[in-house]
């Protein structure tokens, strides 16, 4: 599938990094940075349309900054979508 990259700021630096899908029911997606030290995490959109993050090794991926980059990736949902599918 299909990478791209989102800008999240975190504590007032920009943070890039690259997300893949992995799957469309639930909605699961791979971020890892975009230096890609090593470090990744799955974060998965629950059925009360909540986020959850998975194997999360980066510090400053607190809750708060889960339930953001969920939104964010909430509002590319149309370009998101025919990734997953393909």
């Amino acid at each position: 599938m299909t990478s791209f990259t989102i800008i999240l700021h975190i504590y007032n630096s920009p943070l890039a990094l690259v997300v893949t899908p992995l799957a469309m029911a639930p909605y699961s997606f791979l971020v890892k940075t975009l230096n890609d030290k090593g470090e990744s995490m799955i974060i998965k959109r629950l059925p009360g349309k909540g986020w959850i993050g998975e194997k999360v090794k980066m510090k400053f991926f607190t809750k708060q900054n889960i339930r953001r980059l969920g939104k964010l990736l909430e509002t590319k949902e149309k370009e998101i979508l025919p990734l997953i599918k393909s």
